[in-house]
């Protein structure tokens, strides 16, 4: 009888029936399980890590990335990015893979429960589609399902529809699709002509569903076409596309995109790398706002010397905001004399004046530049909060201060709140560390 572990607990016979040379054997080799206990369980999850990554190398064969040939689930995506998964392919993340995982799953999940019940079948899954656009470039996906449903008039005549059922996974229901999956839904419409198809996504916080009906819109032919030929011109012509998601200001996808390190989202084009920068709170150091206030004050009735905390009712609280945060009474802001003073002995000792604000937004920044410009403020960089972005000040001027020291060296940083300065500094003191630590251990390598 052999005297493994898995051996022992499947073989029917009775373990005492074990000769003591077997039984010792056993015990022994128990003895030394028990002494590391952690070897099982990281066993189990390297086993896990390996089956899942290997399951993705089978998958891949299959779904290679090849120029000419485009993904839709990938092509709303920055176009930077995308390029990089065609020039320089990464393996997916250990997290890649339990998300990937975790999707099939659900996929199933929902794939077998509309089969029971009874209501909805389901004619075809993986259904691959390609929409050509000629000069050979094309985009190639497959249908999650294609769904059969089955209506009745009031004549009681059967009416058969097919429709194409995109399935997403995701952390909390959307209030409307996402523009990433309209994307792709509206390529399989417009390759094999659906009228119209469905995205349902499942909240994996609670398991949630919901469906979005996605009629075909034909103008999309034209959106999908002219990004795919920018995308395909560049990697014809060994060309990288613009930094698109750095552009667009969308720095969510910047930091969660596998190539952040090769693209360099945060490098100041103005600025070369390794230049000292001196960081000014916009709304604390350089700029008074008071008057562009009293302003939108005055312009809805109120007195001038409210203040936005006093104005109870919600929808004027909300005009309030929208009108003191467009650039309609921007010039109004006034230079703070030290500000100005501390920015010009800056530009003396030879650093990068960079602006930020955590209370203004992308529809002011223009108009803020402008008026910094007429104040003779010539700043290298303004950083605003970009759209969707709800961080709090201090939590946003880190997340910044932090892309910043990726390529620059922060030397002086001014803001009037001292807890917000200090945590600044405290964070830039941590960064400088680690990455002094990081450097120690690979020239150690």
């Amino acid at each position: 009888m052999s005297s493994s572990l898995d051996n022992f607990f499947h073989d029917p016979t009775d373990a005492n029936t074990l000769s003591e040379e077997q039984r010792k054997k056993f015990e022994e080799w128990m003895s030394r399980i028990l002494v590391d206990p952690e070897r099982i369980s990281s066993m189990i999850e390297k086993a896990l890590h390996e089956g899942m990554h290997s399951e993705w190398e089978e998958e891949s064969i299959q779904h290679k990335f090849k120029v000419g040939s485009y993904y839709p689930s990938m092509i709303e995506h920055c176009l930077r990015q995308q390029a990089y998964t065609y020039t320089s392919p990464i393996p997916p993340s250990k997290e890649d893979l339990a998300i990937l995982g975790e999707g099939r799953a659900i996929h199933e999940l929902v794939a077998m429960a509309l089969r029971r019940s009874g209501l909805i079948s389901i004619e075809g899954r993986e259904v691959v589609v390609e929409l050509e656009f000629g000069e050979g470039a094309k985009l190639h996906g497959r249908i999650d399902d294609l769904l059969l449903i089955r209506l009745t008039d009031g004549d009681s005549e059967d009416f058969r529809l097919f429709i194409p059922l995109e399935i997403k996974s995701i952390s909390a229901l959307p209030e409307k699709p996402r523009e990433s999956h309209y994307y792709q839904l509206s390529t399989y419409l417009l390759a094999r002509k659906f009228p119209m198809g469905v995205l349902l996504y499942w909240a994996k916080r609670g398991g949630g569903v919901k469906a979005f009906s996605i009629p075909r819109d034909d103008v999309m032919q034209s959106v999908l076409r002219e990004r795919v030929l920018e995308l395909h011109e560049a990697l014809t012509k060994n060309l990288l596309p613009q930094k698109e998601a750095s552009i667009n200001r969308d720095f969510i996808q910047c930091e969660r995109c596998a190539y952040s390190e090769t693209c360099n989202p945060f490098l100041i084009e103005k600025l070369p790398k390794a230049s000292q920068i001196a960081l000014f709170d916009i709304d604390s150091v350089l700029l008074d706002s008071l008057p562009r206030r009293r302003a939108a004050m005055k312009e809805l009735g109120l007195s001038p010397s409210l203040r936005a905390s006093d104005i109870h009712d919600k929808e004027l609280r909300e005009k309030f905001w929208e009108l003191y945060n467009s650039p309609k009474y921007a010039e109004l802001d006034v230079l703070i004399e030290q500000g100005k003073l501390d920015f010009y002995k800056q530009l003396e000792l030879g650093r990068a004046p960079v602006g930020i604000s955590s209370a203004r937004h992308d529809n002011i920044m223009e108009a803020t530049r402008a008026r910094l410009a007429n104040l003779e403020i010539p700043l290298a960089h303004l950083i605003v909060r970009e759209s969707g972005n709800y961080d709090t000040d201090i939590v946003f001027k880190t997340k910044w201060v932090l892309r910043l020291e990726g390529n620059y060296e922060i030397v002086e940083y001014f803001d009037r709140d001292a807890l917000v300065s200090s945590e600044i500094l405290k964070s830039i003191r941590r960064h400088r560390q680690k990455k002094s630590e990081v450097s120690l251990e690979q020239k150690k390598d």
